[in-house]
């Protein structure tokens, strides 16, 4: 009896391995969904939208998890995981409006998490607004010690008394972590660095392009160049995003550059997210694809970054995206 079981469980086993090998992952609400849809709603494995806009993806023992908007009802920011970045799990909403009463008429753009080694702590930091007013112009900050968990909201305020509008947190190679954020209506992009507790500022560093008029700040480093992507100031339409790079994060940084189409592909950027694997590292794009009249309607989009040598980066439009996360390739079926 065992000889004849055994051929058949040899080929489960095989057929496991390819599909766990090539990124893949089953969910009986989904059925098997082999690659991303861009231009598609993006569904977690409940069948649900996901809603993330404006945030980021961190990795985390194994599992990368992607925070970011949620503004259905009283949600202000959620959580979503996934081993192959392809189906997304619903781990919970990490702050909502009774999380804290600064936060009962708030509006919380872009969220941002990283983790400090020596508290223990994920941190988190953000744009906070209060809902019909769009002067307020703050950065916001709360942590928790669990990433799946709701975070306790700390505060919110305006770095060194700078405007703070479209942000983004990164986290370098010896630990230390920076803040960017557009400030003076969006005509400059600071750079900060954060205390070592990444709770607070410690140093306003740069102001970026003064008068250059970007936000959505994304930034990646790769080699020995660290990259900065941002669009322009164009409300909720789409326009020609750009990039530059530098040596170090304080600057000197080069002129600005175009990158994908004049609209970015209808998208705008908020975060860059490298996947590294035993083959290669490459690069996501996360962008989002607005639509202004009914916020529900937007889209994510993922898009693969690529490299023509150490300082020229590219993004192309792919329709179909299947990220390997075990040799670090973004194929495209």
């Amino acid at each position: 009896m065992v000889q004849k079981k055994l051929p058949l469980f040899i080929k489960f086993i095989v057929i496991a391995i390819l599909f766990v090998g090539n990124g893949f992952a089953y969910s009986q609400s989904e059925g098997l969904k082999t690659n991303i849809v861009n231009g598609a709603n993006f569904l977690d494995t409940q069948g649900n939208v996901i809603n993330a806009h404006g945030g980021g993806i961190l990795k985390v023992d194994g599992f990368y998890y992607w925070i970011g908007e949620n503004r259905h009802d009283d949600v202000l920011v959620s959580c979503y995981r996934s081993a192959d970045l392809v189906h997304w799990e619903f781990r919970g909403n990490l702050l909502t409006r009774s999380s804290n009463p600064e936060l009962a008429n708030a509006n919380i753009e872009r969220p941002k998490v990283i983790y400090n080694e020596t508290t223990k702590q994920f941190v988190m930091w953000m744009h906070y607004e209060l809902s019909r007013d769009y002067s307020y112009a703050r950065a916001a900050v709360a942590y928790s010690s669990n990433i799946e968990k709701p975070f306790t909201y700390l505060k919110s305020f305006r770095p060194f008394g700078n405007m703070s509008r479209d942000c983004t947190l990164y986290k370098d190679e010896d630990g230390t972590a920076y803040f960017l954020s557009a400030a003076r209506e969006n005509y400059d992009m600071m750079l900060y660095k954060l205390t070592d507790d990444y709770l607070d500022t410690k140093e306003q560093l740069a102001t970026l392009w003064p008068g250059g008029h970007r936000e959505a700040p994304a930034l990646v480093k790769r080699g020995e160049y660290y990259f900065l992507m941002t669009s322009g100031c164009t409300g909720w339409a789409p326009n020609q995003a750009k990039y530059a790079y530098s040596k170090s994060i304080s600057g000197p940084w080069s002129e600005l550059q175009d990158i994908g189409n004049t609209t970015t592909f209808d998208t705008q950027s908020t975060f860059i997210l490298p996947i590294e694997g035993n083959k290669t590292t490459s690069y996501l794009y996360i962008g989002d694809r607005w639509d202004g009249k009914q916020y529900f309607n937007s889209k994510n989009i993922f898009l693969p970054l690529t490299f023509q040598n150490d300082t020229e980066m590219e993004l192309n439009w792919v329709g179909t995206l299947l990220p390997n996360i075990l040799t670090g390739e973004l194929l495209t079926p």
